[in-house]
């Protein structure tokens, strides 16, 4: 869904979603999310949104006002805001970040954990990687029409809390560690064909090892991630450039 609101320019997209009442009593569920690319004139101010937002962000910087309290989100910060009290958020300069508003469950008592741990609702986290990971996977799953099942997304949105919760486990750490060359020559090579081969030799590694591990930590093969970064910087690029569809 593309979004035509002051600030908001070309590239943005946003999604929403409708939980049940089976998700409303009893799961973790995604009220909206998505990619904001913004400049001067972003603004959002709201008394209660019903829900809570996570974010990251991916450059620029957002001013943050809640409960009388003003903080700045630069590039590499997550925050965490409580939507059910009155809020205030803009963009100073051009900025860029993913969002999701999500509510369920426990929301209330990882957001009055996390603000007290982190000592406010904007701060540097040491799993910060993970958290814009995950939220890139989750807007991109929307964005490829991914039908999840609610208990699906409900797990996707716990994991997010948990990891905000631990500070970024070793393990996670190692294994984002690991994957990093195999993601950036991704990232540098979706204009040709690449094999499994060559990812996984990137980090020393035999294809099925790789794949194997590939898939138990971001959900998906990677050939399929491959395809989702394919399709997005498509969709980037046609809403961004006047190149033709054909190139």
């Amino acid at each position: 869904m593309r979004c035509d609101d002051l600030g908001i320019v070309s590239g943005s997209e946003m999604f929403v979603d409708t939980p049940s009442d089976l998700a409303r009593n009893m799961l973790y569920y995604i009220t909206s999310c998505g990619r904001f690319f913004t400049e001067y004139g972003y603004r959002i101010e709201r008394g209660n949104y019903n829900n809570y937002m996570v974010f990251y962000v991916l450059g620029g910087r957002l001013s943050v006002t809640s409960g009388g309290r003003t903080m700045v989100a630069d590039k590499g910060k997550v925050g965490f805001l409580n939507c059910h009290l009155p809020h205030e958020y803009h963009t100073i300069g051009h900025t860029e970040f993913l969002w999701v508003h999500l509510d369920g469950g426990i929301t209330d008592k990882f957001y009055t954990c996390l603000t007290h741990l982190y000592g406010g609702f904007v701060f540097s986290h040491p799993g910060a990687d993970g958290v814009q990971e995950m939220l890139a996977r989750l807007v991109n799953s929307y964005q490829s029409g991914q039908h999840m099942r609610e208990t699906e997304r409900s797990r996707q949105m716990y994991a997010l809390l948990t990891h905000l919760l631990d500070g970024g486990a070793p393990g996670k750490a190692e294994e984002q560690q690991i994957f990093s060359p195999a993601l950036r020559f991704i990232e540098a090579n979706l204009d040709r064909p690449i094999t499994l081969h060559e990812m996984a030799g990137t980090v020393n590694m035999s294809h099925y090892h790789f794949s194997h591990l590939f898939k138990k930590y971001y959900g998906c093969s990677p050939y399929e991630y491959l395809i989702l970064e394919r399709i997005n910087r498509a969709k980037y690029l046609l809403k961004t450039t006047s190149l033709p569809i054909k190139e």
